[in-house]
């Protein structure tokens, strides 16, 4: 049974960028693991409870969207939130788990980390760090230009980018990409439904509510790829991918 590992910086991550592709391999027969470099612990709250530590909500919210999903019990590495980018690198610990796993494939945020989040560019490296040491193929999430820029402005303003941001805006998005995942009804309704499991993340509980208008919209429509280390894996997520189209 092949094995893929989606690496998310915080709880949710796994979610937007891949929720789609994990719910087709996990529906073709593969293991999907998900890694959570943290709990997300320093994030807003819209659940209206203040009586349980948000670390712990958020972990339990990500195990729902893992079940969702067909993955298994979510990974948890604990680091802390919003200080990924000040560790040392954690990519040969990452290679080991995929040694420990036998992961023949790897997810991750691209090199913008979607909109230049400075915990989801270490992810990324870390990512590819693994990749490189093990062999393991990966898929990088690409987005179109532009989509993640309200995102970016939002987080910028808040501080939450650095100062300088580590990224200029014309960093974000890809015009080009390797696979292209189309989302069928089915896919698309249990991508949604691991979103709303993240609901202390939403304001009103809604799945579109985290991110500035269409995203979350674009995010249901498809999900693109680009291809940084190829092999097996990926071949078989090709065959998967172009079976919807058939």
């Amino acid at each position: 049974m092949p094995v893929a590992l989606a690496v998310a910086p915080h709880p949710d991550d796994e979610a937007y960028p891949f929720g789609g592709l994990l719910a087709l391999l996990a529906g073709a027969g593969w293991r999907c693991f998900v890694l959570a470099a943290t709990l997300g612990e320093a994030g807003e709250r819209h659940d209206g409870a203040c009586g349980e530590p948000l670390a712990m909500v958020r972990a339990r919210e990500l195990r729902e969207a893992c079940r969702l999903l067909g993955a298994e019990p979510p990974l948890l590495w604990r680091l802390p939130d919003g200080g990924l980018a000040g560790l040392p690198s954690r990519g040969e610990e990452l290679a080991r788990l995929v040694a420990e796993l036998d992961a023949e494939l790897l997810l991750s945020l691209g090199p913008d980390g979607a909109y230049g989040h400075p915990d989801h560019v270490a992810a990324h490296r870390w990512t590819r760090e693994a990749s490189e040491r093990s062999g393991t193929a990966l898929l990088e999430a690409v987005f179109a230009p532009r989509l993640f820029l309200p995102q970016y402005e939002r987080c910028r303003s808040a501080g939450v980018l650095g100062d300088p941001p580590l990224l200029a805006p014309d960093q974000l998005g890809s015009g080009s990409c390797d696979i292209v995942l189309q989302l069928t009804p089915t896919l698309r309704s249990r991508k949604r439904a691991a979103i709303a499991a993240h609901r202390s993340q939403l304001p009103g509980g809604e799945p579109e509510a985290l991110f500035p208008r269409g995203i979350v919209e674009a995010l249901l429509d498809r999900e693109s790829y680009a291809i940084v280390q190829g092999g097996p894996a990926v071949d078989a997520v090709r065959r998967l991918v172009r079976s919807l189209g058939a």
